[in-house]
């Protein structure tokens, strides 16, 4: 259990490093109000680099109102109250970006939560890997406990359909965590907000409960075909080997 956990661990370190090279938010010049720290570059900005900015300065507005109206604070008002100051607060932000990259305003927000593709790769291929083995570990201990050659395909089928199920709900449910859990350090708050809707899971629930469910299907057929060929090779091998002993004798006989 112990090495489990520390293999799952190292899984999780792996993925933090793996997503942080893949496109964490800058930590520097982080602020609480609402100010945009100067950059270097200057003039017109890459779709990738105007996005990063975009979430930064998404990040910056999230941080001034959790500290400036925020629920936890004496100047907290209303919900709606927190959610207009931190539009105004992204508003302006980004007329500082689009100005410091001569691009139009309505540039700035529409790269806001593009360019995902390698995020949500860093984020889910560990998950989606993982799930993947301990499907395949699953099916064959089913396989085992039940083997078709002794106990007929249904009770192993039935096992298989009703743990199918079971895991790709879990699949959803702890992929979610996951996902969350690695967004929260990709971006450096605890805070996710509204943040939490573009991730992969939020978007595609029933795409990926479907994926889930086929995985471990094809998994455990895969995983019966692969035993049942065994089993047959080492059947074959017997039958060989006796053969050969039976064999022997005769030719014994022969010669004497």
């Amino acid at each position: 259990m112990v090495i489990r956990v520390q293999r799952f661990r190292r899984l999780l370190l792996a993925t933090l490093v793996f997503l942080c090279a893949a496109g964490c938010v800058r930590r520097e010049g982080r602020t609480s109000d609402c100010k945009w720290p100067p950059e270097r570059a200057a003039g017109p900005a890459t779709a990738q680099h105007l996005s990063e900015d975009a979430e930064f300065a998404e990040d910056l507005a999230i941080r001034y109102s959790d500290v400036h109206h925020g629920l936890r604070t004496p100047y907290y008002v209303s919900g709606e109250d927190y959610a207009s100051n931190r539009d105004r607060c992204i508003a302006r932000l980004f007329g500082e970006i689009a100005k410091q990259h001569s691009v139009p305003i309505e540039s700035v927000y529409g790269s806001l939560g593009q360019n995902r593709a390698y995020i949500d790769l860093a984020i889910n291929l560990p998950f989606a890997l993982l799930y993947c083995l301990v499907t395949a570990v699953v099916a064959r201990a089913i396989w085992r406990r039940y083997p078709p050659a002794e106990s007929g395909w249904l009770p192993g089928a039935t096992m298989i359909l009703f743990l199918s199920l079971a895991f790709s709900v879990a699949f959803v449910m702890v992929g979610d965590i996951w996902a969350r859990i690695a967004e929260t350090y990709r971006v450096g708050n605890g805070h996710m907000s509204y943040r939490a809707d573009r991730l992969l899971w939020a978007r595609h629930l029933t795409a990926l409960f479907s994926a889930a469910f086929a995985t471990f299907l094809l998994t455990a057929a895969e995983v019966a075909r692969r035993m049942l060929g065994k089993d047959s090779r080492l059947e074959t091998r017997s039958m060989r080997s006796t053969f050969k002993k039976v064999e022997r004798p005769g030719r014994a006989g022969l010669n004497l």
